[in-house]
């Protein structure tokens, strides 16, 4: 080893690219002597790079409409506003009439049905977990302590809508719940402090007038249908305080846990609440009453079970693509439609002075909306 020469202790490959600096810098030398300027001279090249890490495949570098061809590529239509404009569309429009459809087709089997969609709500959250699809932090028992009241509401909230429905009309279910945002805008304001402007106040109090004079001419009036949609206000306004409070200060504030964990959480907490209610219920012979179904109930079905995962997905992620007002009339216009579809498939008949109130109040409903998100 001791009368090798300097030349032959060193490997091929190296000598090939001291050979090659020492060439480039050697030329570069004659160019400045002679004048011309010098080529930004930092980073190896290409063929460098190849000689040292031979397994590396780089590409050849893009120019600019190779770089556009390939950004217009990326953005295909997943990120297209449009579609998830048409997915919010189809689930919202799926949850509201297809529920209706649903329960006049299957009967009283309401808590049957929210053990199916908040089943497959489960299992999809579950499993895009398990894959790493949707971040989520540790479940801790803590979490599942606090978010047992949120479960508690939800139930409440899918089974008496389910409940109502079969008695009376898709908009006075819209009327119901815009109603209930000017509750909660009442409560906020007297209880958490929160500040309104002028015409913010005078949006709810249009709501208020509009809901009024529909409720006191519909002709669809059914007490019962009522009375659950009281139940499914109570629930709606009581969920959405518990969830203002924890899930804002868990998912916000302290950062433990995310909205797709907090929603796991809320969904695997309502199977065992909503099985017992089945259960309490008699609900049973769900099944024997399922197979004689025509296969268009039996589809709607499956498709309200998809419907609910599709609208948790399509409302981040119109929200991601579009400003929150176009989102707040792409809503307000879904609304319009359910209802407009409704009247037609169930031969709901409203009078010119329901349909007054019922604009009065969708319209109040949206202005507030809109005035909410102007004020932030």
């Amino acid at each position: 080893m001791n009368g090798l020469t300097l030349q032959q202790k060193i490997p091929q490959k190296i000598q090939y690219i001291i050979f090659y600096r020492t060439n480039n810098i050697h030329q570069r030398m004659v160019a400045i002597s002679k004048g011309a300027m010098p080529q930004t001279p930092s980073q190896p090249t290409d063929e460098e790079n190849q000689e040292v890490v031979p397994l590396v495949d780089k590409p050849a570098p893009l120019n600019v409409d190779q770089s556009a061809d390939a950004t217009k590529k990326d953005v295909g239509v997943a990120e297209s506003p449009a579609f998830w404009l048409f997915m919010l569309f189809l689930a919202s429009v799926t949850m509201t009439v297809g529920n209706k459809y649903v329960m006049k087709a299957w009967g009283d089997f309401a808590n049957t049905l929210t053990l199916l969609q908040n089943g497959t709500a489960v299992l999809y959250l579950a499993i895009n977990r398990h894959f790493g699809v949707l971040e989520m932090k540790p479940l801790t028992g803590q979490q599942w302590r606090v978010f047992a009241a949120t479960a508690i509401f939800l139930t409440m909230q899918i089974v008496t809508s389910l409940k109502a429905l079969p008695y009376v009309a898709i908009a006075t279910v819209v009327v119901f719940r815009n109603t209930c945002t000017v509750i909660i805008a009442i409560i906020d304001y007297c209880f958490f402090g929160n500040k309104f402007s002028k015409l913010q106040v005078l949006s709810l109090v249009t709501t208020t007038i509009g809901m009024l004079i529909y409720a006191g001419k519909d002709i669809n009036f059914d007490l019962v249908g009522y009375l659950w949609l009281v139940g499914n206000s109570f629930a709606t306004i009581m969920n959405t305080f518990w969830n203002k409070v924890f899930i804002t200060k868990y998912t916000k504030e302290l950062k433990i846990q995310t909205s797709y964990g907090v929603s796991l959480i809320q969904q695997i907490e309502t199977l065992p609440i909503v099985f017992v209610l089945a259960a309490f219920n008699n609900e049973g012979g769900a099944y024997i009453a399922f197979v004689p179904m025509d296969i268009y109930a039996k589809l709607t079905v499956l498709a309200t079970c998809a419907g609910g995962v599709l609208i948790g997905i399509a409302y981040p992620k119109c929200f991601s693509l579009l400003s929150g007002t176009s989102v707040v009339v792409a809503s307000t216009a879904n609304k319009a439609v359910s209802i407009i579809i409704g009247m037609y498939l169930f031969g709901t008949k409203l009078s010119s002075v329901q349909v007054l109130g019922l604009g009065i109040c969708v319209g109040g409903s949206l202005w507030y909306a809109l005035e909410g998100k102007r004020k932030k």
